[in-house]
C-alpha cells in the first residue's frame, strides 16, 4: 500500500474526508501534492477528533480493519504512522473508550498502553 492507497482507503470509508483532505487548510500536502502516511493518518485525525460522535459504528469497524491491515505488515512507515499519526494523536480524547472498542490485535495493543 503507498499513501494514494490509504488515502482512497479512508475516504471509502469517510467520504467526507476528501474535501477536508482537498482543503487548501491542510498543511499535510506538499508543494507538489505529494503526502505521506503520516500526513493522510495526522489529517484524518482532525476530522474523527471533530465528528466522532457521529461517525457510523459500520466505517469505525472498517476503520478498525484498516489500522490492522497497516499496522501488521512489513512496512514500518505505514505501521508508524497508524500508530504515531492517528492512534497517539487520539488517545487522550474523550471518545478513545469508544474508540478502543473498534480496535484489535496490535491496534488495540498500541492504544491500551495511553489508558489510565
Amino acid at each position: 500500500m503507498v499513501p494514494l492507497d490509504l488515502l482512497h482507503r479512508i475516504i471509502s470509508l469517510f467520504p467526507d474526508f476528501q474535501q477536508q483532505w482537498c482543503s487548501a487548510d491542510n498543511c499535510f500536502k506538499n508543494d507538489d501534492g505529494s503526502f505521506t502516511y503520516c500526513g493522510v493518518f495526522s489529517e484524518f485525525s482532525s476530522l474523527v477528533r471533530d465528528r466522532y460522535e457521529s461517525l457510523t459504528p459500520s466505517a469505525m469497524a472498517g476503520l478498525g480493519d484498516l489500522l490492522s491491515e497497516c499496522m501488521n505488515v512489513s512496512n514500518p512507515s505505514l505501521h508508524e504512522a497508524a500508530a504515531t499519526c492517528f492512534l497517539e494523536n487520539l488517545a487522550y480524547e474523550p471518545f478513545s473508550p469508544s474508540l478502543a472498542k473498534y480496535l484489535s490485535g496490535e491496534p488495540l495493543r498500541f492504544f491500551s498502553q495511553f489508558s489510565d
